[in-house]
């Protein structure tokens, strides 16, 4: 049996208003600068820290063996660098590792330690590895509609999508792109609404 509209309406208000109120208890939106303005994550990578160094005797012939390669399917690659001592051949490498589901992020890990295992036994390298997870993957906020009546509401458009970006100490996320003033604008009339800690 379909609903008459007011009920519906009056249902939807109730929900609405069931996520605010665990909104008021303090939920903890993070700003996202490198997102689009409004862009409200509907989930956030996890990420890896991951270091390597390949050590080997400088009298060793070099060869040119990709030590990386190419991230896997669903992982990317930030703040990929590689450093190489010429006297002593040594070679480190660290990255983030993110992805946007836990298989997806432990399947990048698994590939980028064999990557590194296979470099090192080509050239013949001692290898040393770390790896440290920062963040998990984040599932959908029950808050994400909250957020996005509160924007509209607000005089600002709203929009989905997940967020590369980490962000393990918030129940939600949100870009600011090029808005930053008027997100902490909107932060400090919403005090449902607080900063993660630090």
């Amino acid at each position: 049996m379909v609903r008459p509209l007011r009920a519906e309406v009056a249902r939807r208000d109730a929900e609405s208003g069931t996520a605010l109120d665990e909104a008021s208890e303090g939920a903890i939106l993070a700003l996202l600068p490198e997102e689009p303005a409004g862009r409200i994550s509907t989930g956030s990578a996890g990420a890896i820290s991951f270091w390597a160094a390949l050590s080997r005797r400088p009298d060793e012939e070099r060869r040119g063996v990709p030590v990386l390669g190419d991230p896997p399917p669903g992982a990317r690659f930030y703040s990929l660098a590689r450093t190489r001592d010429a006297a002593s051949g040594n070679t480190e490498i660290s990255c983030e590792i993110r992805a946007l589901h836990v298989g997806q992020l432990t399947g990048a890990l698994e590939a980028v330690l064999r990557s590194v295992a296979a470099h090192a036994a080509l050239t013949e390298a001692v290898l040393e590895t770390r790896a440290v997870r920062l963040a998990d993957p984040s599932a959908p906020s029950p808050l994400v509609e909250t957020l996005a009546r509160q924007l509209y509401d607000a005089g600002l458009r709203p929009s989905f999508g997940p967020s590369w970006t980490p962000a393990p100490d918030a129940d939600l996320s949100v870009g600011t792109r090029g808005l930053e003033d008027v997100f902490e604008t909107f932060l400090a009339t919403h005090p449902t609404w607080r900063l993660p800690p630090g």
